[in-house]
C-alpha cells in the first residue's frame, strides 16, 4: 500500500471563468473526488493514498473554496453550478468515464453530474449526500426542519462576520454533536480556510431538484456510506435516494458519524476497494466496517 503522506503537486484546470485546484497520484482508472462543505481538496488525503496504487486519483477544490479564487462569474452557490462545474472538470481533463466518490454537499454534486451525464461516471460512492426534501418520507419532516433551525442560527452567525462560531454551529447541526473543538489543528485550519463558503452555500442549501424519474433512469453502480453512529436525517437521506435507484447498495460504516472518511479511513477505504473490485457482490468483512446492512436494502417498488 502507499503509504506517502506528501501532499502531491497542486495544478489548476481553467472550468469557464473559475480556476479549479486539483491533485492527482497514480495511474489506471480515474477516481474523482468530491469534497463537501467548509472543505478543500486536502479532505481526501488519506483515501487517495490508500488507492493511488491502483488508480489515478483526483482530488478538486470546488469553486470558491481553497485555493481557488472567488467565485469569478458571480453565480450563486447551488448545488446544480458545483454539478455543472464538475461536469467541465471531468472534460478538461479528458476523462471520459470517472469513478466519482463525494461527502455530503459534494456526494449530491456528484449525483446530480451524473443524472446529467451519465456517460462520464463509470460508477457513484455517495457518503451521505446532502438531504434533498422532495425525496424524503414524511417521518423526516421533523428531522428536516430541526436541521434548517440550525442551518438558520449559523447564517445568523456568518452574516455578522462570526465565522468560526458559524462553521462550529453548522457541524453540530450536522454531525450531532459539538465536534469543531474535537477536531485537530489542521482539520479546524482546512475549515476555516473555507469557512467564506458557509453563508452562500446555505443560502441555497436545499436547491437542485431531483426526480423520482429521473433516479430510476440511472443505471450506474452506486453505493452509499452511511455512518454507524450518524444523524438519522443523514441515514434516512441515503435511504430516500437508494430506493429509487436501479443498481445500488447501502453500506453502514462502524464507529463513524458524519464526518465518516476522517473518522473512520480505514473502514472507509475497506468499503471503497471493495466497491471498486470487479466483483462488487463478494465485498470482504474487516472489523473496521459493516457491509450492505439488509435493512437499507430494501427497494420501494411504488412511486
Amino acid at each position: 500500500m502507499n503509504t506517502q503522506t506528501t501532499t502531491p503537486p497542486v495544478k489548476t484546470v481553467e472550468v469557464g471563468a473559475n480556476g479549479l485546484a486539483y491533485i492527482e497520484q497514480g495511474n489506471g482508472e480515474p477516481v474523482v473526488f468530491i469534497h463537501g462543505a467548509v472543505s478543500d481538496f486536502r479532505t481526501w488525503l488519506e483515501q487517495f493514498n490508500a488507492l493511488s496504487n491502483d488508480y489515478r486519483v483526483i482530488s478538486y477544490s470546488r469553486r470558491g473554496h481553497y485555493p481557488n479564487r472567488e467565485n469569478e462569474d458571480s453565480q450563486p452557490y447551488t448545488r446544480a453550478r458545483h454539478a455543472a462545474d464538475l461536469i467541465e472538470f471531468l472534460k478538461a481533463l479528458k476523462l471520459e468515464k470517472a469513478h466519482l466518490i463525494g461527502h455530503s454537499y459534494g456526494a449530491a454534486v456528484a449525483l446530480i453530474a451524473a443524472v446529467e451525464e451519465p456517460a462520464l461516471a463509470g460508477s457513484l460512492i455517495l457518503a451521505e449526500p446532502s438531504p434533498i426534501p422532495e425525496l424524503l418520507s414524511a417521518d423526516a419532516e421533523a428531522l428536516l426542519a430541526e436541521q434548517k433551525t440550525g442551518f438558520d442560527k449559523a447564517m445568523r452567525l456568518a452574516e455578522k462576520g462570526e465565522n468560526a462560531a458559524a462553521v462550529r454551529e453548522f457541524l453540530h447541526t450536522v454531525i450531532g454533536i459539538d465536534a469543531f473543538c474535537l477536531l485537530p489543528e489542521e482539520r479546524r485550519a482546512v475549515i476555516l480556510e473555507n469557512a467564506g463558503t458557509l453563508l452562500p452555500m446555505l443560502k441555497n442549501y436545499y436547491d437542485s431538484r431531483l426526480t423520482r424519474e429521473q433516479l430510476k433512469k440511472l443505471k450506474i453502480p452506486t453505493l452509499f456510506i452511511t455512518g454507524e453512529i450518524s444523524p438519522v436525517i443523514a441515514r434516512l437521506t441515503c435511504k430516500a435516494i437508494d430506493r429509487f435507484l436501479p443498481d445500488s447498495k447501502i453500506a453502514v460504516l462502524k464507529c463513524a458519524s458524519h464526518g465518516l472518511q476522517l473518522e473512520n479511513p480505514k473502514g472507509f477505504n475497506a468499503l471503497v476497494m471493495d466497491f471498486l473490485a470487479v466483483d462488487r457482490q463478494s465485498a470482504r468483512r474487516d472489523e473496521n466496517s459493516l457491509l450492505y446492512s439488509p435493512i437499507f436494502n430494501q427497494k420501494m417498488t411504488g412511486s
